[in-house]
């Protein structure tokens, strides 16, 4: 049994009051009723009660001074010997060991950090060899079809027209999904359950990561972090997973202690972000799907059509390094390489990380060296970008252009309109 003293009651009750009036004003409520005497609330707390008699009530300060005053009024207790934190980490029995709760003043990085992964929440696996689905290769079937499909963002209409369209053959036909199954769109946890169903495969995306770290994090809190990390959301504004890189996103942020900031959450995460409420929402099997997703996925080359290894990625890779050798980073984010060598997720500077791939892939072939196919997504600026060693298939379907896909018994690439979801246009 958890059983806390009157001071922490007291703290407790501070913050559970704070969040109320900030739902009171964000729903225009109307005031809470002076209460008598005998409707005065009680709070028990370790055989003692706390007597919370209303006062007249003064004019009431802006709820974002509201906020900073209770914030402050919290910080000040940290700053006391053996005080309680309703907001501190608790190492009581049976309770395990809680992660950060305030967000962190990063951004996505344009290049690669230093190290990757770059906090404990990634939970990736490098790579998965693919292998077809037993009973798919029945003799007497028809040919059967394996999909790499582009960035789907959500869009499930788009993915549902694809499934029409193509005719597929959940019996024997099979799906690769190359990253990026969630966010933008309006039904990204649909998605998954979609690919569940299929029981399609996937590389992880640079959105699917960031929203798997969200869900690892947040399952990481105790219920007291989950409450104080909801609280401080409620003051920020919402951010759509485009714009989480802007200068503008934390513009409202409330104040932080020095000490809170020391626990910040990891990364490029963004409170109240597109991201953190897909998260939020995310059952333990979509999690699990979704994880199970590695960054890399080869297909052998005895079920390609041009007889060699296919590597699906998110991204793309690093031209200079072996398949085995690159960083997680590039292969859910990179677009271009800089004139340095240097992997960017951006375009204005540099070339095309495929466009470098193929020349130096030429080479290698001539050399000797293995020769092997590369299908990604992510690119949407660029479209459907065919190459002799790579193609990339995100043909922006969550902006109601097209969901694009290569077959890997015969080597087509086609391309099926998606909905127009009212989203614009955007690359990221």
């Amino acid at each position: 049994m958890l059983i806390i003293s009157l001071e922490h009651a007291r703290k407790l009750g501070l913050v559970v009051l704070v969040a109320i009036s900030t739902l009171s004003t964000l729903t225009n409520s109307a005031p809470i009723t002076k209460r008598t005497p005998a409707e005065t609330s009680i709070i028990n707390a370790n055989s003692a009660s706390i007597d919370i008699t209303p006062q007249a009530q003064a004019p009431q300060p802006a709820l974002f001074d509201t906020f900073k005053t209770t914030r402050r009024a919290l910080d000040d207790d940290q700053e006391e010997e053996d005080e309680f934190d309703p907001l501190e980490d608790e190492e009581e029995e049976g309770e395990r060991e809680a992660g950060p709760i305030w967000v962190s003043k990063a951004k996505q990085p344009d290049t690669p950090p230093k190290s990757l992964p770059s906090d404990p929440f990634a939970h990736y696996t490098y790579e998965k060899p693919y292998t077809p689905a037993p009973g798919s290769l029945k003799p007497g079937q028809k040919a059967r079809k394996t999909y790499v499909v582009g960035d789907v963002h959500g869009s499930l209409a788009g993915l549902n027209n694809f499934l029409k369209k193509v005719s597929f053959d959940a019996a024997q036909d099979e799906i690769i999904f190359a990253g990026d199954m969630v966010a933008k769109g309006p039904q990204s946890l649909e998605v998954i359950d979609k690919a569940i169903e299929l029981k399609a495969r996937c590389v992880r995306g640079n959105h699917d990561d960031k929203v798997l770290r969200w869900k690892s994090y947040l399952d990481s809190l105790n219920p007291r972090q989950k409450i104080a990390l909801d609280l401080d959301s409620m003051m920020r504004p919402k951010v759509r997973s485009e714009d989480e890189d802007g200068p503008e996103y934390d513009a409202e942020a409330p104040e932080i202690s020095p000490r809170a900031q020391k626990r910040s959450i990891p990364g490029d995460l963004v409170e109240n972000s597109e991201h953190h409420e897909i998260a939020k929402k995310m059952t333990k099997a979509q999690y699990n799907y979704l994880v199970s997703c590695p960054l890399i996925l080869t297909i052998p080359k005895e079920l390609a059509a041009r007889k060699i290894p296919i590597h699906v990625v998110h991204a793309g890779i690093d031209p200079s390094d072996k398949l085995s050798k690159q960083l997680p980073w590039v292969l859910v984010n990179v677009r271009n390489i800089l004139k340095d060598g240097t992997p960017s997720r951006k375009k204005k500077k540099g070339e095309s990380w495929a466009q470098q791939f193929n020349d130096f892939h030429s080479k290698r072939v001539k050399q000797g060296e293995p020769d092997f196919l590369m299908l990604y997504g992510h690119d949407a600026g660029r479209a459907l970008n065919q190459k002799k060693w790579s193609i990339g298939l995100d043909t922006g379907c969550v902006y109601g252009r097209q969901l694009s896909t290569y077959i890997v018994e015969t080597g087509e690439v086609k391309s099926f309109a998606c909905p127009d979801l009212g989203l614009g246009d955007d690359e990221d």
